[in-house]
């Protein structure tokens, strides 16, 4: 066989070993249609987050239901990973989309050198929410019946103030595990003046953010507290921050403990109440002396989610400033949570 001849077979065997193996990897290595590598992160989630962990059971009670039309009910879904805040709870709104119930238990002590003399108030409500579509809901953020017990004041008992309101998730990614949302509620004059509740309209559009990192989890929120009956109410703004972490996610499933951090700030002062004290996040008291004061309080505590629908939460609460010149002494607040 001459050089030439051999050349030429060696070249096509080769181009048929190559087409083989081209074959071969074809065959292992399909193209997948554009529909089917499209991330699912990116569509309408039904179910739970993979990556959420529950004590009880993972799995709802429920397969997600379509009722009326896309979303209502089910809200936002995705984001069961997270764990909701749990102080501040009258304004530190998640920026999560779902519809349940909130039942809550507050025991607020005020600090004994303050206008107030020390003592103690008592708090049971229940806060409603109602997903509408995927990103917007109707809250109902405050109501319920107080205990008040301060040395300074008779001892009495009466319903608290309304408030109510809706919020929409304006920005939703779930591959970057983070979610912003903005809202508004309007608080009445529905609460009984004896327990300090009542006097004035209030109106507060807030926004807040989530942002998870595997296992550890921030929440974010701000507010605008702005009266609607001129100077019977302080313009306010508070601050918000959660931050949680599943510590031994395999050995204590669906607990994480979690530290938070508030902030409230007085604008300006009031005409409705002569007091050097203002009324925190417990009612907008319009207080005569408060223009600049901030009050700035630490919160310590945990969640245990015990399955999609349900979770518990505990924490406790203490200023880091204004003890003395604010009604706020310390705090205990706990939790338990339905959604849909």
């Amino acid at each position: 066989m001459n050089p030439s001849t051999r050349l030429a077979l060696v070249l096509c065997v080769g181009g048929v070993a190559s087409v083989a193996v081209a074959e071969d990897a074809f065959k292992l290595q399909p193209v997948l249609p554009a529909a089917a590598a499209a991330a699912p992160a990116s569509e309408y989630v039904k179910g739970v987050s993979p990556r959420a962990n529950f004590l009880i059971s993972n799995k709802r009670l429920h397969d997600d239901p379509e009722v009326f039309w896309k979303g209502f009910l089910t809200g936002l879904r995705g984001f069961e990973h997270f764990y909701e805040p749990l102080g501040n709870p009258l304004y530190f709104e998640s920026p999560f989309n779902n519809t349940g119930l909130r039942f809550l238990f507050l025991h607020h002590e005020f600090a004994n050198k303050s206008q107030l003399g020390g003592g103690d108030v008592n708090i049971v409500a229940v806060q409603a929410r109602l997903a509408l579509t995927e990103r917007l809901s109707l809250i109902a953020t405050k109501d319920g019946f107080s205990w008040l017990d301060a040395n300074a004041l008779p001892k009495q008992d009466g319903w608290n103030s309304a408030a109510a309101g809706a919020k929409y998730a304006f920005y939703v990614d779930r591959d970057l595990d983070l979610v912003a949302t903005g809202g508004f509620r309007w608080m009445t004059m529905s609460g009984e003046k004896k327990v300090l509740q009542g006097g004035v309209h209030e109106l507060s559009p807030f926004i807040s953010m989530a942002k998870g990192w595997d296992k550890f989890h921030l929440i974010g929120n701000f507010t605008w507290r702005a009266p609607l009956d001129g100077d019977d109410g302080n313009n306010i703004i508070q601050w918000d921050l959660h931050a949680d972490y599943e510590f031994f996610p395999e050995t204590l499933k669906g607990f994480a403990p979690f530290v938070e951090l508030h902030g409230l700030h007085y604008l300006d002062d009031g005409t409705r109440t002569p007091l050097s004290v203002g009324g925190a996040d417990y009612n907008n008291l319009g207080s005569s002396n408060v223009s600049g004061s901030t009050v700035i309080w630490f919160g310590v505590g945990a969640r245990w989610k015990l399955t999609p629908h349900t979770s518990i939460g505990a924490d406790y609460e203490y200023p880091l400033t204004n003890r003395n010149a604010d009604i706020f002494g310390s705090r205990v607040t706990v939790d338990f949570q339905l959604t849909w």
